[in-house]
C-alpha cells in the first residue's frame, strides 16, 4: 500500500509541475562600472590593439560592452558612470570640475567612442551621469542658475552627436534626480535611472518618463505608487526568482524587464543576468 500511495504521489507532483508555465524575461543592462584591471591585462589589450588609438576609458567601455553581447543580453548598454572622466575632458569653458568660462564641448572624443563602439554593436545604448552628477564648480557665471542649463545645452548637443555615429540612445544615471534635467532631455532615447530609490525619486522620474528602472529591493516603494503613474516598463535590477514573482503580482510580464548594472566580474555577471531571467510560475 504504501509503495502504491508513493507513486501516486510522485505522479500527482509531477503533473503539477508539468502544468506550471516558464515566464522568461527581456534582459537590458544599463551600463558597468567594474574594477580597471591589473596592469598585465591592460597591456596585452593595448598590444592587441598595437596601431590603434586607444586609452583606459576606450578598454573600459569595450570590457563592459563585450562580456554583456557574449552573454545574450537582449538591450546592450556601453558606458557607466566611470564615463564622466571623458565627458569632463571633453568640456571647453572648464579646468578639471571647475567652469571657468562659457560651458562647451569637443565632440571629437565622443564621436570616436560612438564610432568604435557601434561598429562593435548597433543600436547600442550608451550610459553617463546626469549633468548634476558631475559635480561642476562654478567660477564664471555670475548667476548660479544659468549654470544647469549651460550643462543641458551641451549634454543635448553630446548625446546627439553620438546619436548621429550609431548610438540609439542613451541613460543618465543619477542618485537624486532634477527636476530641471529631466523636463529637459528625459524622452524615448534619453531615460533617468535614480541609484538613491526613494518614493519621492521614483514619482519625480514617473513624471517624466515611463519607464522605470529599479533595484530589486525597491519593489516595494513601486507597488506603493503604481496607482498614480503611468508605468509601461519595470526594469528589475538584480532580480532574483523570488522578485519576479512578486513583480508578477502587480504587473504581467510583458511591462517586466531583466536589468543589470555590472559593479564586478562582468563575464559571470551578465551570464547570471541571463540565467535568471525566467520563472516557472
Amino acid at each position: 500500500m504504501y509503495s502504491s500511495l508513493s507513486r501516486f504521489d510522485d505522479d500527482s507532483i509531477n503533473n503539477v509541475i508539468t502544468m506550471r508555465k516558464r515566464v522568461s524575461f527581456l534582459t537590458r543592462s544599463l551600463g558597468s562600472d567594474a574594477p580597471i584591471p591589473d596592469r598585465e591585462v591592460l597591456a596585452e589589450w593595448v598590444r592587441a590593439r598595437r596601431g590603434r588609438e586607444a586609452d583606459l576609458i576606450t578598454f573600459q567601455l569595450e570590457g563592459g560592452l563585450m562580456p554583456q553581447i557574449e552573454a545574450g543580453i537582449n538591450t546592450p548598454c556601453a558606458g557607466g558612470k566611470f564615463y564622466q572622466d571623458r565627458l569632463i575632458n571633453s568640456f571647453i569653458g572648464t579646468e578639471g570640475r571647475v567652469i571657468t568660462g562659457e560651458i562647451g564641448y569637443d565632440s571629437f572624443p565622443l564621436v570616436k567612442d560612438a564610432e568604435y563602439l557601434s561598429a562593435i554593436q548597433k543600436d547600442l545604448w550608451f550610459a553617463f551621469p546626469s549633468p548634476g552628477e558631475l559635480r561642476l564648480n562654478n567660477r564664471y557665471y555670475k548667476d548660479t542658475d544659468e549654470v544647469l542649463p549651460a550643462l543641458v545645452s551641451v549634454y543635448h548637443a553630446m548625446m546627439r552627436s553620438m546619436r548621429d555615429r550609431g548610438i540609439f540612445g542613451h541613460i543618465l544615471h543619477c542618485d537624486t534626480p532634477d527636476k530641471e534635467e529631466l523636463e529637459a532631455l528625459a524622452g524615448q532615447k534619453v531615460f533617468f535611472f535614480s541609484h538613491r530609490e526613494t518614493k519621492k525619486n521614483l514619482g519625480l522620474i514617473l513624471e517624466y518618463q515611463d519607464i522605470l528602472a529599479v533595484r530589486s529591493s525597491a519593489l516595494g516603494v513601486v507597488a506603493e505608487i503604481m496607482d498614480d503613474y503611468d508605468i509601461q516598463k519595470i526594469i528589475l535590477v538584480d532580480a532574483r526568482e523570488e522578485d519576479l514573482l512578486r513583480a508578477l503580482e502587480f504587473r504581467d510580464a510583458e511591462h517586466l524587464i531583466c536589468g543589470g548594472y555590472c559593479q564586478d566580474s562582468c563575464v559571470h555577471y551578465w551570464k547570471s543576468v541571463v540565467e535568471n531571467a525566467s520563472v516557472f510560475r
